[in-house]
């Protein structure tokens, strides 16, 4: 992966990843078995990852198509219908254009994104602006998810650090083989449409809670 990739993957940059849990919060909140944790990471590699990692890339060959960047934030609204998730969505999405703006301020693609974009928007556009390869993208993505996750897990219930992070690394793995053709994804029709109805439902309860540490 390129050094950008890394940097954007890095849990201490400022972006406002650090206030969200990938779900992990909402689900222990829920009533999840912290022994379960490693289960709901590789679920949402398998569903929510992909959703988000598609949308990213197909935002990404927009912007370097010069095309409309709504038809892809509809395609991604229409499978997050959560609007606890959306909103969580639309936090991080804020961050990473503060970041944005901050590195590239003679970019003109920042200032005519959607209304309220999601985090997978801005990551593509993100993506377009820096010449970031796609299968990067899609990498950093799900490994974001997976490293989100783990984080918020050692917060909320500490357990031994290694053995997390191998659990981020087998959420990569498990995945790994849908990286080629997430990377050639160009119409938002063909974005992943695997839904995580119960982490959404989480999601609904977790963001009704006054205590908590997470946005979601």
């Amino acid at each position: 992966m390129s050094a950008l990739a890394m940097l954007l993957a890095d849990a201490r940059l400022p972006s406002g990843g650090h206030a969200y849990s990938a779900g992990m919060e909402p689900a222990l909140a829920g009533g999840m078995p912290p022994v379960e944790a490693r289960a709901l990471m590789l679920a949402r590699a398998r569903t929510t990852s992909l959703v988000e990692a598609g949308t990213a890339v197909v935002a990404r060959n927009a912007v370097l198509a010069q095309a409309p960047l709504m038809p892809v934030q509809s395609a991604w609204a229409a499978r997050t219908p959560a609007p606890a998730v959306r909103t969580a969505s639309s936090a991080q999405a804020r961050g990473y254009l503060r970041l944005a703006d901050r590195l590239w301020p003679a970019a003109t693609v920042f200032a005519n994104l959607p209304e309220r974009p999601c985090r997978a928007v801005v990551l593509g556009a993100i993506a377009a602006v820096a010449d970031l390869p796609a299968a990067d993208l899609v990498r950093l993505t799900i490994y974001d998810d997976a490293a989100t996750a783990a984080s918020a897990l050692l917060k909320l219930e500490p357990g031994d650090p290694v053995e997390v992070t191998a659990w981020i690394l087998d959420a990569c793995a498990d995945v790994e083989p849908r990286v080629a053709a997430l990377a050639a994804l160009t119409d938002p029709a063909d974005i992943p449409a695997a839904g995580a109805p119960h982490s959404e439902l989480w999601a609904s309860a977790h963001a009704r809670l006054t205590k908590r540490l997470f946005r979601a």
